[in-house]
């Protein structure tokens, strides 16, 4: 009974306990909703400065993280490349300098230099390739060359960098083996001697009879190089790294010394043209020559781009024409008035061309390209062209009869007996042959070793030999002459030189012979 009381007891004040913690409690909570209401009217009251503040702590935390970024970028781009930043046109976007050596070295190895040229025909081919491995060839210190480039970059602008790119040209050293490279070349047939073409210098056509001219004929290219120079050319290629090199642009092929553009070139043709274009169309003693391209090209020495007319050739065409057609000192045939005929020679008459005047005339129409018709020169002339130079107005002298007959327009309009030179004396002897007329005066005076005689009418023909009247005879014709003759003249009455002297003129003919 005791122990169920004691038990009961013990209940009683748990229960107790209990009742009082539950009070306790309620009254803290009490306290602290009291306490969290005024903690929330304060808030209330104190909103808008917390907000503010707490604002411009997230903005700076926000700041410190950017900067910090910024920061560890910009350290970071110190010792690698910036992105999007290419050497040699390879992406080297954040590699080391080592890395990028790296890769150039791999790179050095896939180098090739392609070589250009051209035929002889001036149409651009492809002689052939060197590669790295054919000429041992490697690039040197690409370790340094990396870093320069790394230590010109911005570790600073690496944020600008993730929109821009740039590249950059690595310039480092190359080594290679010159013996190869030579070998290399040697096998490429263009650049092997054999199949070269040498190239041929513009030049002056041969004259053309078809077309009268001449024309340029241009230079032609060939295909030969200069070996020396394709080496240069190409190490200095192989330096600079370069993928190609054209041998044409770079001035390695022989090249003709004369082009078709060459100044001395056009204007020796132009001169050339302008001769051959020349036609001078001569009259020569009634004959008609012609001097056209034809015959002119064969005159004309080109040289060296300086064309000159063979002078010697010109003179010998001059001469020719002037032997064939001259008949000034040449036999002609004469039928007298008895019709007998005679082969005479000829003395100072006829047609006789003045050689040294023509062959200049000559020259100058070529080289003027004159179109002309003309006379050569003459020192002497005919009564009428052609072989039968006396014509038919004349004065024929037969000294075996010793009579005159002067002819005018094939009649004989007077005629007369005279005295010629004195057949006992060889110095006096009147010549025979074809004469023209030297000139003619009034009131001479005839002079000799042992005379001096006053003529009226003097009309020499053959040096002192000549017509004159001789007042001092009364008798003409027959015999006279061979022992009372002259001192070589034609001694005429008075009255018949005066009629004679009105009829003759400068050259006119005069014909003396024997039969």
């Amino acid at each position: 009974m005791e122990n169920e009381n004691k038990d009961v007891a013990e209940e009683t004040k748990k229960e107790n306990k209990e009742e009082i913690k539950e009070e306790i409690k309620e009254a803290t909570k009490e306290e602290t909703k009291e306490e969290t209401t005024k903690e929330e009217t304060k808030e209330e009251t104190n909103d808008k400065p917390k907000k503010s503040k707490k604002g411009l702590w997230i903005g700076f935390g926000i700041l410190v993280v950017l900067l910090v970024a910024y920061g560890v970028g910009a350290f970071y781009y110190h010792s690698h490349f910036l992105y999007q930043t290419s050497v040699n046109d390879t992406d080297c976007s954040n590699l080391t300098a080592a890395e990028v050596a790296a890769i150039m070295d791999s790179q050095s190895q896939q180098y090739s230099l392609q070589i250009f040229g051209r035929d002889e025909n001036g149409v651009q081919e492809e002689i052939g390739t060197v590669t790295a491995p054919e000429i041992g060839m490697n690039w040197v210190d690409t370790q340094g060359a990396a870093q320069k480039l790394l230590n010109i970059q911005n570790e600073f602008l690496w944020i600008e960098m993730l929109w821009s790119a740039q590249n950059y040209d690595m310039v480092q050293g190359v080594a290679y083996d010159a013996d190869k490279l030579q070998e290399q070349l040697a096998q490429m047939p263009a650049l092997q001697k054999k199949n070269m073409i040498e190239p041929e210098d513009a030049y002056i056509s041969e004259y053309s009879e078809k077309t009268k001219s001449y024309e340029i004929v241009p230079e032609t290219l060939g295909s030969t190089l200069d070996l020396d120079q394709v080496e240069d050319v190409v190490s200095a290629a192989i330096m600079a790294g370069a993928t190609s090199v054209d041998l044409e642009e770079q001035g390695c092929y022989k090249t003709a010394r004369v082009t078709a553009e060459d100044t001395a070139l056009v204007k020796a043709c132009d001169a050339m043209n302008k001769w051959v274009s020349a036609q001078i169309t001569y009259d020569w003693n009634g004959n008609k020559v012609v001097v056209d391209g034809d015959t002119i090209h064969e005159w004309i020495q080109v040289g060296d781009r300086d064309p000159q007319l063979d002078e010697e050739a010109i003179a010998e065409f001059v001469s020719e024409q002037a032997k064939e057609y001259d008949t000034y000192g040449k036999k002609r045939k004469f039928t007298t008035v008895q019709g007998i005929e005679l082969n005479l020679s000829s003395g100072a008459y006829g047609w006789k061309t003045d050689r040294e005047e023509e062959i200049k005339a000559l020259t100058e129409a070529i080289q003027n390209g004159e179109t002309v018709d003309k006379e050569p020169a003459y020192i002497s002339k005919g009564a009428q062209k052609g072989s039968n130079d006396i014509g038919n107005s004349y004065v024929e002298i037969d000294l075996t009869n010793q009579h005159l007959y002067l002819f005018k327009d094939g009649d004989i309009v007077l005629e007369t007996d005279f005295v010629s030179g004195n057949m006992s004396k060889a110095d006096c002897v009147t010549p025979p042959g074809v004469f023209g007329l030297t000139y003619k005066t009034r009131n001479a005076i005839l002079r000799g070793a042992n005379y001096e005689t006053p003529v009226n009418y003097w009309m020499p023909f053959n040096g002192n030999v000549g017509m004159h009247d001789a007042t001092w005879r009364r008798a003409f014709g027959g015999t006279i002459y061979l022992t009372s003759g002259s001192h070589g003249c034609i001694n005429l009455p008075l009255h018949m030189a005066a009629s004679i002297y009105e009829y003759v003129s400068t050259g006119f003919p005069v014909v003396c012979y024997y039969y």
